[in-house]
């Protein structure tokens, strides 16, 4: 079985590039109507920058630290 090694990286605003956000919701499903079809999605992580506000969507294969303050 091949070696998956995942990257980290530093979480910053696609909008404002805040690298500050808060948690505001785990596992959240988000439904629709595409045409005819119904779509559910997996459990989500929901993150808010704090700058500006804006709503960043992450599957479960992210991770998330807090950043260490000195």
């Amino acid at each position: 079985m091949p070696n998956k090694s995942m990257e980290n990286k530093s979480l910053s605003c696609p909008v404002c590039q805040s690298k500050k956000a808060e948690m505001v919701g785990k596992n959240v499903k988000l439904s629709g109507q595409y045409e005819d079809k119904e779509f559910l999605t997996t459990g989500l992580t929901v993150l808010k920058c704090v700058m500006c506000g804006y709503y960043m969507f992450f599957d479960d294969t992210a991770e998330f630290t807090p950043e260490k303050s000195f």
